[in-house]
């Protein structure tokens, strides 16, 4: 073959190569090592029940006589949980019903947030709508107090708070209290839906797959270029 016409042979820095090849492999395990997703299961009630939940109620409360129940969002298009909560005793003191569940997440920043809606009785007017808390590990992140109430009136709005989560188990609980007597159909209603926490959890499978092509790269150009 003439020199003229020989194909040039592009040259490869080994050292460059050598350094990129371990960037590669780390880059790609710590992209595997997810993004944010919701680490609450059954957050809007979407298996007809309250899967995944824990139901309470604190010391002198209730959720109301028949109730929590699943039932459809007074917005429509989801599902969510209803109360008629209150006091069992009267005392005067925020009493109600809880929700908890447990979730395992990664460190990093988190969202949490909920909706929630209260809806006159249909009778009482300036009756006591409730408040909605949301609490992690034990600590109240956002509250919502409705106060007064309508028979025919509904409010909605959304409860959110951002905080950073250290890898591990956490508990998410929501309090839906109100300081009076919970009396069967002449109470207000409570509705909670939509319970979201945007967080970081490590995926180790994507981890393993990204892990093995990644260095299965590594051999190939290694046995390629020699080194």
């Amino acid at each position: 073959m003439s020199q003229h016409n020989r194909t040039p042979t592009p040259r490869i820095d080994m050292s460059v190569m050598k350094t990129f090849l371990p960037l590669l492999v780390a880059v790609l395990l710590f992209a595997a090592q997810a993004g944010a997703t919701n680490l609450i299961q059954n957050g809007s009630f979407q298996t007809n029940d309250f899967t995944d939940w824990t139901i309470g109620t604190t010391s002198n409360g209730t959720w109301g006589s028949g109730f929590p129940v699943v039932t459809g969002w007074p917005l429509g298009g989801m599902n969510a949980a209803k109360g008629e909560v209150g006091e069992v005793n009267f005392d005067q003191t925020f009493q109600g019903g809880t929700l908890t569940q447990s979730f395992v997440s990664g460190a990093g920043a988190a969202t949490l947030s909920l909706m929630y809606a209260a809806m006159g009785d249909g009778t009482h007017n300036n009756a006591d709508g409730g408040d909605f808390r949301l609490i992690l590990d034990g600590v109240t992140l956002a509250d919502f107090d409705v106060g007064s109430i309508n028979a025919t009136q509904t409010i909605t709005g959304t409860l959110t708070a951002n905080t950073v989560l250290t890898a591990g188990t956490h508990t998410l609980e929501i309090d839906v209290l109100r300081d009076f007597l919970s009396a069967p159909g002449n109470t207000p209603y409570q509705y909670v839906t939509g319970v979201d926490v945007e967080g970081t959890v490590p995926e180790p499978s994507s981890i393993v797959l990204l892990g093995i092509g990644a260095l299965g790269l590594a051999g190939v150009l290694r046995r390629k270029l020699g080194f």
